[in-house]
């Protein structure tokens, strides 16, 4: 008789541990990007964005 507690307290611990929801992941801001400004490395048309400005695509340079 008392391994048949045993075995349904044990099984009822388990599941109530399996039956707790993850806690919700936070998000992370949105930041703002800025206008591209010119500088002397945008030559002839050809523009370098800076990171965080729009129109940047970040590379394995840029993360470093």
């Amino acid at each position: 008789m008392k391994k048949v507690l045993f075995v349904l307290a044990l099984s009822f611990f388990v599941t109530a541990n399996y039956a707790q929801t993850a806690p919700a992941k936070k998000e992370m801001p949105v930041t703002a990007l800025k206008d591209h400004v010119c500088t002397d490395a945008c030559k002839n048309g050809t523009h370098m964005f800076a990171h965080g400005e729009k129109g940047h695509v970040c590379t394995d340079e840029c993360k470093k």
